[in-house]
Parts: structure tokens; C-alpha cells; sequence
């Protein structure tokens, strides 16, 4: 189930919500013998693709090698894919600090909080977007639930009536802070089942980037022929 509780200090409204939930369908029995098999998350990104499709957008267009790609890399993808479809700029990049602390918060099953790490390295922070989910078989289906089964009568705890501000709101802190230029990203995991990220907005380029849009745009992200 996805977690309700978001921690989002200066997250913009997301630019469009659909108008209603878009559940995920019924998945290949290879999804509950082998969830990070290349047949299981094929069949997401399928799901993904119709979801999108449903919204007047194109497929993903995911770069070479994407079902290898470690969870974390994955969802940055997808992550900014969504935010170009918006006319967002992109988050720059994964930081191992904040993959840390996106770890703390998937052992702990709950949103991750950056706000003490980045105090103890002294980064210039204007806010940060948090999202945890339990219970999903793998980190796609997991950005899933977040992006387009958040709303009202979905699995979102923190959205039990129509008029809940928690109603899209994992999908709001995905497309958070659109109108900064340095955003980066933390993502762990515990096991295969506590799922969680953190999106941070800074003044200056400050973290270490292990893992970059850059990098997905070269492997063919976003771009003719990538896949």
C-alpha cells in the first residue's frame, strides 16, 4: 500500500492530476515468480505506457539496458521523462547521501527525511519531497501506484475523500519544484517490499551526482530509438 503521510516542504502542485485513478491490471504470472525478471517489469513498463496513453501522452522512451537498471537509476528515469512531459526541468541526478537517507526511511517504513543530513553537510536546502511505498513487488510498479493510482478510492491512505490534500499528492512530489534548476534525488529499498525517495531542491548545484539524467539521456532516454 502506498504511505499517506508526505513530507513536502516547498512542493509545488503538481501541473495536471488525472481526473481519476488509473488502477494497474491484473500482471503476468512472472511478476509473483520473478518481480525483477526482465518479463515482470516489461509488463509494467507496458502498464506504465497505457496509463500514460490514457493522458494524451506518448509511451516512456527508456534507454538502453532500463530492466537492468538498479531501482533507484529506474525511477529517475521515469521520474524525469514525467517531469519533461510537463515542461519541468529534470532532476539532475541520484546523491549517494540521499539514497542513505532514502534507505533509512524504507528499513523504518515511512517517508524519508532529509532535513537532518542535509543540516549536517551544510547544504543550501530550499525544500524536499518525500514518498514511501510498502508491499509492491518491484520499484516499478511501486512509481506506478505513485503516478497514476493516488487519487481518491486508490490506495493512498492519505487521500479518503475527494477533497484530501494528501489526493495525488506522491505524484505532486514527483513533479515538485518546478521552477528550480537544481533538484536532486535519493532512492533505497529494503528487501523487495519497503520502497521509498526523496526529491531535494538547492540553491547551487552542491551534491556528488552517482548517476545522472545526463547519463540516461546518452543511453537514449527521452530520445528516438532509446529503449
Amino acid at each position: 500500500m502506498v504511505a499517506a503521510f508526505t513530507l513536502a516542504a516547498g512542493a509545488d502542485a503538481a501541473p495536471l492530476n488525472p481526473a481519476t485513478n488509473i488502477p494497474l491490471a491484473a500482471l503476468p504470472a512472472a511478476c509473483g515468480k520473478q518481480p525483477r525478471g526482465g518479463d515482470c517489469e516489461k509488463a509494467v513498463v507496458r502498464a506504465l505506457d497505457g496509463a500514460r496513453a490514457r493522458l494524451g501522452l506518448g509511451p516512456y522512451v527508456l534507454p538502453r539496458g532500463f530492466v537492468s537498471l538498479v531501482p533507484a537509476r529506474q525511477w529517475l528515469v521515469l521520474a524525469d521523462l514525467d517531469r519533461r512531459a510537463y515542461g519541468l526541468r529534470p532532476i539532475l541526478g541520484l546523491s549517494a547521501g540521499l539514497n542513505a537517507v532514502a534507505h533509512q526511511g524504507a528499513a523504518a517504513n515511512t517517508d524519508p527525511n532529509p532535513g537532518p543530513y542535509l543540516q549536517s553537510v551544510g547544504a543550501p536546502a530550499l525544500g524536499f519531497a518525500s514518498n514511501w511505498a510498502g508491499g509492491q513487488q518491484n520499484a516499478l510498479i511501486a512509481y506506478y501506484g505513485w503516478m497514476y493510482d493516488d487519487g481518491y478510492g486508490g490506495p493512498n491512505i492519505d487521500c479518503r475523500s475527494p477533497t484530501d490534500q494528501g489526493c495525488w499528492g506522491h505524484r505532486e512530489d514527483i513533479l515538485s519544484f518546478r521552477g528550480v534548476r537544481n533538484v536532486v534525488m535519493g532512492a533505497g529499498s529494503v528487501g523487495a517490499r519497503s520502497w521509498a525517495l526523496t526529491v531535494v531542491a538547492t540553491a547551487t548545484n552542491y551534491f556528488h551526482l552517482t548517476y545522472t539524467w545526463a547519463q540516461a539521456e546518452a543511453a537514449g532516454a527521452g530520445r528516438s530509438g532509446g529503449g
